[in-house]
Parts: C-alpha cells; structure tokens; sequence
C-alpha cells in the first residue's frame, strides 16, 4: 500500500493505472525546420465566397453563407499559431467556430510540420469533427495539401484481441453463460468492425464484460503481443502520431497532462502525441473535466466490480487460476496452489466482506443526515463513524488488500521464473496483478477522501449516493484548480486557443481567466468574442413574465405557474418545445402535473430519464408537436434546427446550487479572502449556463421562435440586467404574463 502524498499524486496513480507505459509510435522525423509565418488574411481567404470551402460546398450541393465573424475568428486564430499564447475566444451560435480553428491549425501543418490537438467535452462534437468538418476539409484542399486526422480514445475504449482470446478460451470458469454469450457476440463483431472500439458496437455489453476483453496499458505486452500489428489501439496510435490534427476529449487530454505530471516529460509521446498547438472547443468545460481527473472517486459498485472479476458465484479469475493450478503436476504448481486457497482466497473474501461494511457504514451516515450528498469538512475525523466501526473496517480492508497484493506477486514471481513457463497461466496472474493494483488505487483514494494527511493541499471532500440502485461514492477533487491549469497545460504548449459559445460574462472573460490560471503576470491571454451572424432581432422573442412569484420566495406557487405557462405556450406554438428545469426532482414534478391535465391529450410528452437523450431528440424531430421536459445534458449540446423547436421555456434561473460540496467550498474560499461569492463564482456560472440554455432555440439563419424565462428575477433583481446583457439581442417583451400570451399568440400567428 502506497500512502498517497498528496490528491492529484493519489489521481494520477489511477491514471498510471491506464496509462502506465504508454508508448505512441514515434514521429516519422523532428521537425527542426525554421517556422513559416501564416498571412491571416490568406487563411481567412479560404472561408470567403471565392476560397475552396465555397468551392467544395458547390460541389457538395451545399449552401455557402459568407460568415465575416468565422473569418475574423480564423484570423485571431492564426495570429496565436504565429505569436503564440493562449486565447479565450467566444464564437456565437452560427458563426461556425469548428471551421475557423480547423483551417488555421491545416495551414500551420502543411506550412510547419506539426499537428495541433482538439480536444472537446462531447461525443457529439467529435463526431461533428471526424466524420464530417475534417472529412469536408480534406475534400476542399485535396489539390493543396494532403489533410490527416485521427480520433484518439482512451485504452479502455479499444478491444484488447489477446484477452479476447483468453476469456473466451476460458469463458465456463471465467464468466457465467450469458457473459459468454456476450464474448462470442464481441468475438464476431471483432472480424468485421474498423476500429474496434466500444462505440461501433451496436449493442454495448455489460460493463462486467467488457472488463475483460477491453485494452489495459498494464496488461499490454506491445511488440511482443501476437496481435500487434492488427490491434485496434495501436492502428489509432500510428495514425495520430501521423496526424495534423487528433480529436481527443478533455478526460483523455487531462490523462495525458497527468501522465507527463508524473513523468516530468513534456517532450516526448505519451498519451497523447507530441505536440505544441492546443484548441480546446466547449472549452466552458475544462475546468470540471479536470476537477473530475484530477479528483478521486472511490465507489461500492467500483470495488465490486473488481471483487467480482477474481470470484463471483464460483466463477472469475481466481477460480480459473485454481483450475489451472490444480491440473498441473509439478512441484511449483502445486505449492503455488497452496498460495492460492491458503492466502488469496481468503484474503479475497475478506476483501469483500471489509468493503462492503466501510460502504454500509459510510451510507448509515448519510441515511442519518437524511440527504443524498453530503460534504466531509475538516471536522469530520471526529465524527462518530469512526467509533463506531470505519476505522477498524477501513483498517482491515487495507490490510486484506496488502495481502492480496502481496499473495498474487509471489505466485507470480514463482510462475513466472519456472523451468515450464505456462503461458496462460502467467497471463491470468497478470490479470490478477491489474485488479489487485486497481484495487489498492481505490484504496488510496479511499483514504484520501475520509482520512487525508494534514499537509494535503485544500480540497472537496463528499459522500454521495448515485443512480437508481444506490451506489455510495467518496469523493474528492482539488479545490484550486488555476494553478495546475496554468502550470501544467497552458505553459506547456506555444499556442492554447479556448473557445466556446459561451465564454464571457459581464462583457469580459474575467471570470474563465480566473479560473484558468490566467488572470495573473504570467500569461495574459488574447481575448475575443465573435457575434453570432443570426438575427435575432426578427428571429427570436424574449419574453419574461413579471406577475409569478420568485422560486426563491414561494417555489410551489411559482411551479405551478411554470406549469401553466408551459401548457399557455405549447397552445401558442403547437409544440415544439423544449422546457429546461435545474433538477430532476422538478422534471418529473412537471411531467405528473402535465400528465393530469388534458395538455397530455394534446401533445405528446417526453421526458428526460424516461428514455436515452438521442432517443428522445429523434422522438422529438420527428413528432413535431412534442413538448420535452429535461435538465442538465439538454441545456447544452443538443442541436435542433428547423421548425420542429420553436419554443423554449426556462423555468428558473439556472444557479448552482449553494449547498452542492464544490460551490459551497468554492463559495466559502473566495468569502475567505473578502470577495463576493455570488458576484464572482454564482453569477458568472448562472450567465453561462442560461446562454447555453438560450442558444438551444435559434440554430440557423432561418430558424425562428420564443423563449420565455419564467423567473421574475432576471428583471426585479439587478443581477438581472447583467444576465440579460450577456444574451443574444432577441426583441424582448417583459409584464402580465396574460398579456404577453396575447402577444405570443402573435407571434405564431394564432391570433
């Protein structure tokens, strides 16, 4: 057992736990050329209406629309790739920020030789990127250059060929029946998928059973392995280190800064190619991305699904290791066995029995503060958990796991250094080995979170309960982010461009600097926001009922009238309507009260959880009445266009909520050094976050609609002035809510 030195030491050894020894195929040479300097105009030439864009969207039978602010982007892009630095640029709805980053960091590699690294928060903008706008590219400037790109996932993402051979070899010990099922089913999906990872599967199986079929850097035996020159993880790591530009997300990107953390490398391969030239897209995001992997999370369900992969039911890895040991004959086999039901099978068993008692009574105490999470402050060493049995089970669980760990390495060594190495039984204890380290990370984490050292550095601590079946999880993630951004990201690279739709708050960028690391000497970035080319004067109406109470001071009457607004404005629109709310308890509120009256019968409703969010969406566009109800993912991310959304509702303001264990401790720190909490951290997030929630509505040139704010505030309160300067300029109407019903029924020409 390792005692972990500080938090992000204890998360990047999780990290190792993936990444360990990762090598990327090196570079086919070192580009050492003296650097060409890009002519702004030039590249911003190519999105004009005589460049090769417009040429091959004729030849695509698309649509060009000449976009003076992607332009203006591609230039303030390009002057970062020539000057270097990092820039905050904000890029509007419309303005097709994707483009202006794509073409400048093409141009620098045909010019330069070095790639740039994309890093973005959703599936679906990777996907937007290597399945159509780096394709789309590629087309464009055939005759100019050849473009290469990759999408790079993390290891765990990629079928592993040898362990799918191994667990299917050894699928009646291994697995139950229908986990074999699965295995044969992956084994035949295997011969025909491309790129062998989890997403081209149609149906993803069980987590249980991926475990054992998917890549492990620590399990990985690289050139040796039989399947090398065909393994699905390697094919995509030739083809990045080859790449202009590798997609990435921020969790593979934060691995990497980890990884180099660790190494004190920031030269060489590892998760990541090399590179120098960073834009990070949906980049309002960077900053919860790496609390979530900078942070550790130790949960029940983790713990037992490791549990589970050496015995489960009589099945599992350390039963296959018995079977094994026991058909052998000599001498070595036979005293390993006695290591085996002597030691780890105990130790195992035990194992189990210590976590599950740590997770009882760490759920007993959030059943006794009768809330779903709950925040660990300094004083919570004191609390009478500790008494009452967690100290002696985490003690003893740590203590079965070092002698689980200790066990498996000396079956190991013995098997390993016999005259009549058996192959496969080496790899099973190699297997073993990973789970036993995955286990002592979780370990580690575990302490971390309930019993940190008193020199670790500031961080949140909480115990939470999670999903449907309620698994508890420990938690605990830096408080200061800024620095590790700063330090160990944007000083490593010459050109970092961030951008988002939703950068800026009270007409700066302040805020995201601030929380980047970059409000300080060191680096002072260029600054930008490009205007959506939308009209949203003609477009979008803005309407903000005044006649509801606030949330804050009667929160039943106001959901009630949430709720007859929602069903005034679907008659209005005849659906077609999104209405976001700020917590699932209110989504599903909504939906019963929606369902009682007759507005049901009229429209059809859909819910968020009642469905997958892409299932829902397609339900959606293709119903065309539809009204939706969700929270969370469809506050941003989602992209509907056309008529089939043309309203939108905003029950409320979309603040954080204060006793949530990061903003209270965030909220807490900048009261402690005589600042204003809501001013700099509640408002800002509350700004970006209703932006994001804005720009669901208008999504083309064409697009037209109504969103209606059904909080009062944004008009009584005057942070509300702040929050309705930071949206698009749509007309807005403000009073009676029956008055500016009258005016909606105008709008959509009901009247």
């Amino acid at each position: 057992m390792i005692a972990p030195l500080d938090l992000v030491a204890a998360a990047t050894r999780m990290v190792l736990d993936d990444y360990a020894e990762t090598v990327i195929p090196a570079e086919a040479s070192t580009n050492t050329r003296e650097l060409r300097i890009l002519d702004p105009s030039v590249v911003a030439a190519d999105l004009g209406p005589h460049g090769p864009v417009a040429r091959a969207m004729q030849g695509h039978a698309l649509r060009f629309e000449d976009r003076p602010s992607q332009r203006a982007m591609a230039e303030s892009v390009v002057e970062l790739y020539n000057n270097g630095g990092v820039g905050l640029l904000e890029a509007g709805t419309g303005v097709g920020k994707s483009l202006g980053y794509l073409i400048p960091a093409l141009r620098w590699a045909a010019a330069n030789g070095q790639r740039t690294v994309v890093s973005t928060n959703t599936i679906n903008l990777q996907e937007q990127l290597v399945r159509k706008d780096l394709p789309f590219l590629r087309d464009a400037f055939a005759s100019e250059q050849n473009v290469r790109f990759a999408l790079l996932k993390g290891w765990r993402n990629y079928l592993c060929k040898l362990r799918l051979a191994q667990a299917t070899l050894l699928g009646p010990t291994l697995v139950d029946d229908e986990a074999s099922e699965a295995l044969e089913e992956i084994r035949a999906w295997s011969e025909t998928t491309e790129d062998g990872s989890l997403s081209d599967l149609a149906t993803p199986p069980r987590g249980e059973v991926w475990d054992e079929v998917a890549a492990e850097s620590d399990l990985c035996t690289r050139n040796a392995c039989p399947h090398f020159q065909d393994c699905f993880l390697f094919k995509a790591r030739r083809e990045a280190a080859q790449a202009d530009v590798v997609v990435v997300n921020h969790h593979l990107l934060m691995s990497d800064v980890a990884v180099r953390r660790a190494a004190g490398n920031w030269d060489d391969p590892a998760v990541i190619p090399s590179y120098t030239r960073l834009v990070i897209d949906e980049g309002h995001h960077l900053e919860d991305a790496a609390s979530a992997h900078l942070g550790v999370t130790t949960s029940r369900r983790t713990l037992q699904r490791l549990f589970n992969r050496l015995d489960r039911r009589g099945r599992g890895l350390v039963t296959t290791l018995v079977e094994r040991l026991s058909a052998s004959r000599d001498l070595l086999g036979t005293a390993s066995l006695d290591v085996v039901t002597q030691r780890i099978v105990p130790a195992v068993r035990a194992s189990r029995e210590k976590s599950d008692l740590v997770f009882d009574l760490l759920l007993a105490v959030l059943q006794s503060d009768a809330a779903p999470v709950m925040r660990m402050n300094d004083d919570f060493v004191q609390h009478p958990v500790w008494k009452g049995g967690l100290h002696i089970a985490l003690t003893d669980l740590l203590r079965e796991l070092r002698v689980l760990g200790d066990s498996l390495t000396l079956v190991s060594d013995r098997l390993q250094g016999g005259d009549k190495r058996d192959d496969t039984l080496v790899m099973l204890v190699n297997e073993l080995r990973s789970v036993a380290r995955r286990l002592d990370a979780s370990a580690d984490g575990l302490v971390l979170a309930l019993r940190p050292p008193a020199t670790v550095e500031p961080m949140v601590r909480w115990l939470e309960v999670k999903g449907r079946e309620g698994n508890i999880a420990v938690t605990a993630v830096p408080l200061d982010l800024a620095p590790i951004l700063r330090d160990d990201l944007f000083t490593r690279v010459k050109t970092a461009v961030v951008t988002s739709a939703t950068l800026g708050t009270e007409g700066d960028f302040a805020f995201v600097a601030r929380r980047f690391g970059l409000d300080g000497g060191a680096i002072k970035p260029v600054t930008a926001a490009f205007a959506s080319p939308f009209d949203y004067q003609s477009q979008a109406l803005l309407i903000v009922p005044t006649d509801l109470p606030a949330p804050n001071e009667d929160a039943n009457r106001h959901f009630a009238a949430v709720v007859r607004i929602v069903a005034d404005v679907a008659r209005a629109s005849g659906g077609g309507m999104f209405v976001l709310f700020t917590s699932h308890r209110d989504v599903r509120a909504a939906a019963e009260s929606l369902r009682r009256s007759d507005i049901a019968d009229e429209f059809t409703l859909l819910v968020h959880g009642e469905d997958g969010r892409d299932a829902l969406l397609q339900r959606f566009r293709n119903s065309g009445n539809a009204i939706l109800l969700g929270t969370s993912s469809y506050w941003e991310g989602v992209d509907v266009p056309g008529d089939a959304l043309r309203a939108l509702v905003i029950a409320k303001l979309p603040f954080r909520v204060p006793s949530e264990p990061v903003t209270a401790a965030q909220c807490e720190a900048i009261t402690a050094r005589g600042g204003d909490a809501f001013g700099e951290y509640m408002l800002p997030h509350a700004s970006l976050r209703l932006k994001q929630g804005f720009g669901r509505l208008i999504r083309t040139g064409t697009d037209r609609g109504a969103i209606i704010i059904a909080d009062p505030r944004v008009i009584t309160k005057r942070y509300g002035r702040e929050l309705l300067r930071d949206l698009p300029p749509a007309r807005r109407m403000s009073g009676a809510w029956s008055a500016l019903e009258r005016q909606l029924q105008r709008f959509y020409g009901r009247t």
